[in-house]
């Protein structure tokens, strides 16, 4: 039994391996469904003894920068699935996503984008290694969703380095399907958003 979603042809670099994917099933022709992670829902704050990160958007290879929604065959080969995207860039879909959690947490945290022009007491620098679905048990299963995001946490007063680490979200799709994997992957993008805000939290309260 052949997947039940689409993929067509793509090349990316990942961890500086070249991989090529296969043909597509649709005509170039075919409207794409766009999909968006989601959000927690907004605490509202004074601004009274809070912290100020600034989350800048993550970095990420060129094969995840675009909105196009990746996945990893079994044998190894990336692709992109036909007829679906992200509503905006995958690095700014997850900084969005990071930023509303950080606004919806129970935390002291204050986020800002560095298009806002605020003075912040530490900058979140983020590197996005991972976002994709693969396809661990065959390409006629569903697939288990990772995202890895690797961090750095800066003062601003002196430009030194607070903390770094590396958050890895799973979530295995309930189906082969695609509105299945896209749940998937609002599951592990939460998951990592979470625990780093979580993360940073306790190291600005330091």
């Amino acid at each position: 039994m052949k997947p039940v979603i689409s993929i067509k042809l793509a090349v990316m670099a990942l961890s500086a391996l070249s991989l090529s994917a296969c043909v597509s099933l649709l005509p170039e022709s075919t409207p794409s469904s766009v999909y968006r992670l989601s959000s927690p829902e907004a605490r509202t704050w004074t601004g009274e003894d809070w912290t100020v990160v600034e989350v800048v958007a993550p970095q990420a290879p060129r094969g995840l920068a675009g909105d196009e929604i990746a996945i990893q065959m079994a044998d190894g080969r990336i692709a992109y699935m036909a007829a679906a995207r992200w509503i905006a860039p995958t690095p700014r879909i997850m900084q969005t996503l990071i930023v509303d959690t950080f606004n919806g947490s129970e935390s002291h945290l204050a986020p800002t984008l560095p298009e806002d022009g605020v003075r912040a007491a530490y900058e979140l620098r983020l590197d996005l290694r991972e976002f994709e679905a693969v396809y661990d048990r065959g390409d006629s299963n569903a697939p288990l969703v990772r995202v890895r995001l690797a961090t750095r946490l800066i003062a601003s007063r002196g430009r030194q380095i607070v903390g770094s680490s590396v958050f890895i979200g799973e979530a295995r799709a309930s189906s082969n399907r695609v509105g299945a994997i896209v749940a998937a992957f609002d599951q592990a993008a939460t998951q990592v958003s979470q625990e780093l805000a979580d993360w940073t939290a306790v190291q600005t309260a330091r």
